[in-house]
């Protein structure tokens, strides 16, 4: 009995050495490396955990001291100048790398070579004219990569392969001129892609092949000058297309398919005059359609007739015309019950212009029992097709100005009696007048007062001028007043003979003379 208990005593100290020995050691020895390779924070850096910024630091060059067990390491704002092959290869466990806003012109073919483990790239904002095919093959993970605000020129056309995994790619305001053919083909999982604010002029059409699971495209601040769908037949998933501020003049469908995914396309800020109804026959899901900045005069009916999912529209800053052709549109904007974020004004015909478009159709009855128009522009015009006046049953003849139709329609049967409207003017042209009006006023006034302040001697001289001439004036006028009650008067001398010779020698004789208004005396 005492030799089994003495057994189990000593029993108890080898179990616990056991113990130690299988778990403790063990434990000890898997964490002493790493406790060995923990390095201090870099100079002029910042550490927090396994995340190190080096940010503002005007580096020249990554620091070498950098902890190899970094997970984040952020070099932005600082003056890097170019990366070199294997620069990073220390860095396995290294999952987000931000290198924006640097000086970077070259990147080595091998720089990213040992990060396998990165899921995000940030090179933006630096001088990087061109990448070569095998770049980004080392970080076949990546999840976001930016390379939006350098100078690159061209993509090559294996730049992207290998990275699957890739959701968003920003390559925004560079030099682009041309998409390679299927350089996103190994894209699968894209779903974000901007190239905005570049030098595009055209699309091939497998620009965008393998792009099955993209959701948002930008392509706004290019050079396109047509746009053709049927480039997109493949972005089965793609939701949003922003394509304005461009020099797109027509939106063409090449293609009989419907794109059901799309929900919201912006082509504003483009020289569009006309909208084909079958572009917007192939988007039955559309819901925001912005329009606005183009130069559009009118909307067919068989155009708005594919608007069937529409909840927001912009058509602000158009050349809307303001006749009967403009009435599909105004019917349909009645009607609708999404946001309008629109201010249509007219720009022709010239009685119209500046006007609202609702208002001036409302005010001249434009869209009262007129027939359906066929749509049309009035630079379209031909010699041997002219516009003709429209008479209408509600239309004065002032307001027939506005009233053009592009077709041959035939005149109403019965005319209600004509009815005169009042001339349209609006309160704002009234303001303007009034205005104007009190600032000429005012002008003269300060012109009078400047000149009496400028020069008062010349003003006093011209008042002693003009007092001496009132004076000199009046002294005339006194003068033949005086003169005028003087009579004139002849004296009628006729002597005979016999009187001359008494005249002679004696010096007198008998002679009469006349005053004008007077009796004869004899002397």
């Amino acid at each position: 009995m005492r030799r089994s208990r003495h057994r189990a005593n000593m029993g108890l100290p080898v179990l616990f050495r056991w113990l130690v020995f299988t778990v403790v050691v063990p434990a000890w020895l898997l964490a002493a490396p790493s406790a060995i390779r923990e390095r201090p924070c870099p100079q002029s850096c910042r550490c927090d955990g396994k995340i190190i910024y080096c940010e503002s630091n005007a580096f020249r060059d990554v620091p070498s001291n950098v902890s190899v067990g970094t997970q984040g390491l952020s070099l932005r704002y600082n003056s890097l100048v170019n990366l070199r092959a294997h620069q990073f290869a220390g860095l396995s466990q290294l999952v987000w790398l931000y290198l924006d806003h640097n000086y970077i012109n070259a990147v080595d073919g091998q720089a990213f070579h040992g990060i396998r483990r990165l899921k995000e790239l940030i090179l933006s904002s630096n001088k990087i004219t061109q990448l070569k095919n095998n770049t980004f093959h080392d970080v076949p993970n990546l999840r976001n990569l930016d390379l939006s605000y350098n100078k690159l020129q061209v993509l090559q056309p294996n730049q992207f392969v290998g990275l699957r995994k890739l959701l968003s790619l920003h390559l925004r305001s560079n030099s682009l001129k041309t998409v390679p053919m299927r350089v996103f083909l190994d894209c699968r999982n894209l779903e974000f892609l901007d190239i905005g604010y570049n030098r595009l002029r055209s699309l091939t059409r497998n620009a965008f092949a393998g792009l099955l699971k993209l959701i948002e495209l930008h392509l706004e601040h290019n050079q396109f000058s047509k746009i053709n769908f049927a480039h997109f037949p493949r972005l089965t998933n793609l939701r949003a297309l922003y394509l304005q501020w461009n020099r797109i003049k027509l939106l063409t469908q090449g293609l009989p398919w419907m794109w059901t995914s799309l929900q919201k396309l912006d082509v504003s800020g483009n020289e569009l005059q006309v909208l084909d109804p079958s572009t917007f026959q192939c988007l039955p899901n559309l819901q925001t359609l912005n329009l606005d900045s183009n130069k559009l005069s009118n909307v067919s009916q068989q155009t708005v007739e594919a608007w069937i999912s529409l909840t927001t529209i912009s058509l602000a800053g158009n050349l809307w015309y303001c006749n009967p052709n403009i009435c599909p549109l105004v019917a349909w904007l009645k009607a609708f019950k999404g946001n309008k974020e629109s201010t249509m004004i007219c720009a022709g015909p010239k009685e119209a212009q500046g006007e609202k478009v609702t208002d001036v159709v409302e005010t001249y009855n434009i869209c009262t029992a007129t027939p359906a128009p066929i749509p049309s522009t009035t630079s379209s015009l031909t010699p041997a097709f002219q516009p003709k006046l429209l008479p209408l049953p509600t239309q004065s003849v002032v307001d027939k100005k506005l009233i053009w139709n592009m077709t041959a329609s035939p005149t109403p049967s019965e005319a209600s009696p004509t009815i005169p409207l009042p001339e349209y003017v609006s309160f704002h042209k009234i303001i303007a007048g009034s205005v104007a009006l009190l600032l000429s006023v005012a002008i003269i006034l300060l012109v009078i007062y400047v000149s009496w302040k400028r020069y008062p001697s010349s003003i006093k001289q011209l008042q002693q001028r003009s007092a001496v001439k009132k004076r000199q004036k009046k002294a005339r006028e006194t003068e033949r007043s005086l003169n005028s009650p003087l009579q004139e008067y002849y004296v009628d001398y006729k002597p005979s003979h016999s009187e001359t010779m008494d005249v002679l020698v004696n010096g007198t004789g008998p002679y009469t003379y006349t005053i004008s208004g007077s009796r004869e005396c004899e002397v």
